[in-house]
């Protein structure tokens, strides 16, 4: 049988035009990547996007902090077992744990963080207790309401007191942070637990949720694409000493503040879970940033299918340069954080 040749021809346009959209439109057909170094006092970065990206170079002195190396994620497994009884007293709304915890993991991923864990009570109870005393500094992300006895009881010498303060991290997200902890199946209030944290009382337990005001960090909120505003169970931190807020602020409230503890650091975001919050809490682990951080300099600008080259000199007397790339803005698609003094 002969094939006329204007068929033949419409055909091969046809898979030809197929292939475009395919290549257009398919997955994983843009590629990103950062480099640093620094050589004669002065840090030199390179951005590379085979799309037309805009991206943000923050560069940081962490002093003594160093960030965690790995990354615990709690998963509760008696969630369900106890939240009605805490949400009578406290601001909570139930999501779904291992959903936010993969969304966590994937929005790490993309920016270059992998040591992650997620695990059960048991098994972090274990973990955090061998890291007594290793000087591996770690991170500890907290998305349910209450923790088990043997990390927090509402005691001054709690294991959890003890971890953080030899330098490692706790962020806290999703419910007033400190409020309870759990003897068996028991759910057990702790009064004091925003003195046991702070010092003070300065969780917005029943204030405005809604912010509706950048924080005074404006420049540092925009280099890292925070987009929460949020501050139901937040922190108003403009009477710690040491403590830092970015993000957005209503009533003295921001959406996101981290103070010192020890050698660590204590993170606490507003709200309850969202997507958005969920991507701000991986830009604010992913960076390296903390209370300690001393900001530098911010770079912003745009990379067009190539790579766009900046530099920056590092002030003299700068103890830890740190520096986190991140590619997107809003809508980040790739991150990566440099230890390179």
């Amino acid at each position: 049988m002969k094939i006329d040749k204007l068929v033949l021809l419409a055909v091969v346009l046809c898979a030809v035009v197929l292939v475009g959209e395919l290549t257009a439109y398919g997955p994983n057909t843009h590629s990103y990547s950062s480099d640093c170094s620094v050589e004669n006092g002065v840090a030199d970065v390179a951005v590379s996007s085979s799309g037309s990206d805009i991206y943000s170079i923050i560069y940081m002195d962490n002093g003594a902090y160093s960030p965690p190396v790995q990354l615990y994620i709690l998963l509760d497994e008696r969630y369900d077992e106890n939240f009605n009884e805490a949400s009578e007293t406290a601001n909570l709304k139930k999501f779904d744990q291992r959903y936010a915890a993969d969304q966590v993991r994937i929005s790490l991923g993309i920016r270059g963080i992998e040591g992650i864990v997620v695990c059960n009570e048991v098994q972090l109870l274990s973990m955090m207790t061998d890291d007594i005393g290793s000087n591996i500094p770690k991170g500890l992300l907290v998305m349910t309401y209450a923790l088990p006895e043997g990390i927090y009881s509402g005691s001054e010498n709690d294991l959890l007191f003890k971890w953080i303060a030899e330098g490692n991290s706790l962020y806290w997200m999703n419910s007033p942070i400190g409020a309870f902890y759990r003897n068996g199946n028991e759910l057990i209030p702790v009064d004091n637990g925003q003195i046991l944290f702070f010092g003070k009382e300065c969780v917005n337990t029943n204030g405005t949720d809604l912010a509706l005001y950048a924080d005074d960090n404006a420049s540092l909120t925009k280099a890292l694409a925070l987009k929460w505003n949020r501050t139901i169970n937040g922190l108003n931190v403009s009477e710690i000493e040491g403590a830092v807020s970015m993000g957005f602020r209503q009533d003295g409230f921001s959406s996101v503040s981290m103070v010192p503890f020890g050698n660590g650091m204590i993170c606490v975001l507003g709200g309850m879970y969202d997507r958005n919050q969920c991507d701000d809490i991986s830009q604010i682990i992913s960076s390296g940033i903390s209370c300690y951080s001393d900001v530098l300099a911010i770079d912003e600008g745009t990379v067009t299918r190539g790579t766009a080259n900046t530099n920056f000199a590092v002030p003299e007397g700068t103890k830890n340069l740190h520096v986190f790339v991140s590619i997107g803005g809003y809508y980040t698609v790739y991150g990566r954080s440099f230890d390179v003094q």
